[in-house]
């Protein structure tokens, strides 16, 4: 099942980069995305309205918001995801590109929670995978 969940994650980051949007069918109904400690938004976002209202700031803030997957580390019922978060500051010319690891939690196909960390020692660590 594990090679299953990191193409369910890498479609998760196709569908978004295309649409612009979550694929909420693949996220169970208490959904958790705990994001990175050091972002304004720091804190738990819950459910589909959670993620949905977390999409929604972002996508206010800037201009062709994409989230890149450069790597999916395969962890069982966890994948690893060291990925970038690109966009344009709204009203701006200013690019900005963020470095973010996370940690996504499957179980049967379906999302049960993402972790963001700010360095892929952090995220490994969380998996038992250290470097």
């Amino acid at each position: 099942m594990s090679r299953e969940n990191v193409e369910i994650v890498r479609s998760l980051y196709d569908f978004f980069n295309r649409t612009g949007a979550p694929k909420l069918d693949v996220f169970a109904a208490g959904f958790e995305w705990h994001a990175r400690e050091d972002f304004p938004d720091a804190r738990t976002h819950t459910g589909h309205a959670g993620v949905l209202a977390l999409v929604a700031k972002w996508a206010a803030a800037f201009d062709d918001l994409r989230l890149e997957a450069d790597e999916l580390i395969d962890a069982g019922d966890h994948v690893v995801v060291a990925a970038r978060i690109r966009g344009q500051i709204k009203g701006t010319a200013e690019k900005v590109e963020m470095p973010e690891t996370q940690v996504w939690k499957l179980h049967e196909g379906k999302v049960l929670e993402v972790r963001a960390y700010l360095t892929s020692a952090e995220a490994l660590k969380a998996v038992g995978l250290e470097e």
